[in-house]
C-alpha cells in the first residue's frame, strides 16, 4: 500500500468511527440508553478502530499511579530515526445539556488540564508538535446549525489554543462550555491529515515531508490545523534534542519492546515535595453539609459469566529515569507510533 492510499484509508477509518461515536452519543445523550458512554470509553473504542493504522501503540505508565503527568489522552508520533512530528490530543465528550462540561477539568491544584496541554515543558515535546481537541458529539444534543448532521462530526478536532480563548482567559467564572461555541470552526478529526493527504498526493514522500517540518516549530498564532504540515507557517527553527521518552520508544534495540505491536514505557520519576499541588487528585465534588451520606458506586459483581478480567495483562517494557516530580511531566496516556520503515499494511475493509 503507498503512503498516500495508508493516509486516505485512516481518513477513511476515521470517518467511518465518527459516525459510530455520533450515533452512541446521541443515543446515551438522548434516546434514553442507560450506558455509561464517556469520553474514555469513548477514546477506547476509537484506539481499538484505528488499530491497524500504526506501527506500535506505548502505553505510558508513571510511578506515581496518584498523580496526573498526563498532557494529553493519547498522541500520533509520524516520523522516523531522529525526525518526528507529533500530534496531541485531549478527547471531551458533551453531555445532555449540549456542554462540554469536563473541558475546564484540573489537572491540579494550581494548573488547568488545558494549559498542560498546550503549555508542556519543552523537554516533553518534539520541535513541531501540534495540541488538539478531540471533541465527541452529535445532534442533539450538540446545535444542529453547528454539526448539520453530518455523521462525521460525531468527532470534531479544533486546535487546542483556540478553545482556550474561547472558553476564556479567567478560569474562575467566565469559563464557556458550550458546545456550539466550542464546535464553531471546528472540523470533521479525519482533517487533521488533510494537509499531509494533499502533499502526498502532489508526489512528495512521507519522509521529505517529515524532513521538511521536523525542525520548524508550528506557531502558537496558526490559524487551523491544515497550517501544521505547511513549513512555510513556522515560529522559528528548533535544534533541541528529542524527549527522552520519544528516544526511548524509538530505540532500534533487539528485546521484546521493540518486537511487540503493543508494549508500555514506565516513567520513573522524581518524589513530590510536601504541599498543596501534591495532593491527590478526585473528579468528585467536595462534601458539603447536606452532601448526605457517602455511597459505594463500585458495581455489583456480575454473575453468570465465565470470567471476568479484573487486570490487564503485563506488556513488553522499557523503562526511564525523568529527574523531575510526575507533576511537571506533560506526557500522553498512550503513543501511537507511525513509523516511515515500518509502515503497517493497513487496508480499507471492515475493521
Amino acid at each position: 500500500m503507498s503512503e498516500l492510499s495508508f493516509f486516505r484509508s485512516l481518513q477513511n477509518a476515521m470517518d467511518a468511527q465518527s459516525s459510530d461515536i455520533w450515533s452512541m452519543v446521541r443515543d446515551t445523550r438522548v434516546d434514553g440508553y442507560r450506558l455509561r458512554f464517556g469520553e474514555v470509553t469513548a477514546t477506547e473504542l476509537s484506539l481499538y478502530r484505528l488499530r491497524r493504522f500504526w506501527s506500535k501503540l506505548v502505553y505510558i505508565d508513571t510511578n506515581e499511579p496518584n498523580e496526573s503527568a498526563t498532557g494529553a489522552d493519547w498522541e500520533w508520533l509520524i516520523g522516523h530515526d531522529d525526525q518526528w512530528v507529533q500530534i496531541r490530543v485531549q478527547a471531551k465528550i458533551v453531555n445532555r445539556t449540549g456542554s462540554f462540561s469536563e473541558l475546564g477539568h484540573p489537572r491540579h491544584a494550581r494548573r488547568q488540564q488545558m494549559d498542560t496541554l498546550i503549555d508542556p515543558p519543552a523537554e516533553d515535546v518534539a520541535c513541531r508538535w501540534m495540541p488538539l481537541y478531540v471533541f465527541y458529539s452529535s445532534e442533539p444534543p450538540a446545535p444542529l446549525a453547528t454539526l448539520q448532521t453530518d455523521p462525521r462530526r460525531g468527532c470534531s478536532a479544533q486546535l487546542a489554543r483556540h478553545v482556550r480563548d474561547v472558553y476564556g482567559p479567567d478560569h474562575n467564572g467566565r469559563a464557556t462550555l458550550l458546545a456550539h461555541k466550542h464546535l464553531a470552526n471546528s472540523v470533521p478529526w479525519s482533517q487533521i491529515f488533510g494537509g499531509l493527504v494533499n502533499r502526498l498526493a502532489a508526489g512528495e514522500s512521507l519522509s521529505s515531508i517529515v524532513k521538511s517540518l521536523a525542525t520548524q516549530k508550528f506557531p502558537a498564532d496558526a490559524h487551523n490545523i491544515d497550517d501544521f504540515w505547511d513549513p512555510q507557517v513556522s515560529g522559528g527553527i528548533c535544534s533541541g534534542e528529542t524527549p527522552g521518552y520519544i528516544q526511548a520508544i524509538t530505540d532500534r534495540r533487539v528485546d521484546e519492546f521493540e518486537e511487540s505491536r503493543v508494549s508500555s514505557l514506565r516513567v520513573n520519576t522524581s518524589p513530590e515535595a510536601a504541599g498543596p499541588e501534591s495532593a491527590d487528585f478526585t473528579n468528585q465534588a467536595p462534601r458539603g453539609a447536606d452532601a448526605g451520606p457517602v455511597r459505594d458506586t463500585t458495581p455489583p459483581p456480575l454473575e453468570g459469566l465465565p470470567f471476568i478480567y479484573d487486570e490487564f495483562p503485563s506488556l513488553p517494557s522499557r523503562n526511564i529515569v525523568v529527574d523531575r516530580p510526575a507533576s511537571t511531566l506533560s506526557l500522553p496516556n498512550f503513543v501511537t507510533l507511525v513509523d516511515i520503515d515500518r509502515m503497517p499494511p493497513a487496508q480499507d475493509g471492515p475493521l
